[in-house]
């Protein structure tokens, strides 16, 4: 392209100088397309993958913002995306929060991890977003869950029978759902 444009000023003669410029001018817009391109890519990436996985996928219930992650992870993974994205894994306070959740994960088969934990204390349920321990819970009861013991330090939403809560071991790699607390937009 640079050539052409060179070849027409040789040939109405302009001067060396002008042909320098324009030349110039050609490569700075040709370098300023690739920086506009590389831009426009990164912006998008940041929406897609830094920026909560796109607010869209965000699905509001009361003051929450909830996320079912597809992509299988440990438990410790799917905490650590949460966290990246400006939530934690789930916390289920109430059976209509239970039962929203279920609503967006009603998929067979389905393992979900939630943000319950007991790995800091055995026996001891708490959420990872802040600790608390568990108070509405969904365990199934006729498995005599949560049984796991020591090696089982997680929990799950395991579609057995209905939906209810498994302790599972925090290395399996599992579907998610992540929480956060809905950003209030100032006016």
């Amino acid at each position: 392209m640079i050539e052409d444009i060179t070849f027409h000023f040789n040939v109405l003669n302009i001067d060396t100088t002008t042909t320098f410029l324009f030349e110039l001018l050609i490569f700075n817009i040709d370098t300023m397309m690739v920086v506009y391109y590389w831009i426009i890519v990164v912006c998008l990436l940041n929406i897609c993958f830094i920026d909560g996985h796109n607010d869209h996928m965000w699905v509001k219930y009361r003051n929450k913002d909830f996320m079912l992650v597809h992509q299988e992870m440990t438990w410790m993974e799917a905490q650590s995306v949460c966290y990246s994205l400006g939530g934690f894994l789930a916390t289920v306070s109430n059976s209509d929060e239970m039962k929203f959740i279920k609503s967006m994960t009603n998929v067979y088969p389905n393992n979900i991890w939630l943000g319950g934990t007991d790995m800091f204390a055995e026996g001891r349920w708490v959420w990872i977003e802040n600790l608390e321990p568990i108070s509405y819970n969904h365990w199934y009861v006729a498995n005599h869950q949560p049984d796991g013991g020591a090696g089982q330090n997680c929990v799950i939403w395991h579609n057995h029978n209905g939906y209810f809560w498994h302790d599972v071991s925090c290395k399996g790699n599992f579907k998610f759902v992540c929480q956060r607390y809905r950003k209030i937009k100032e006016q």
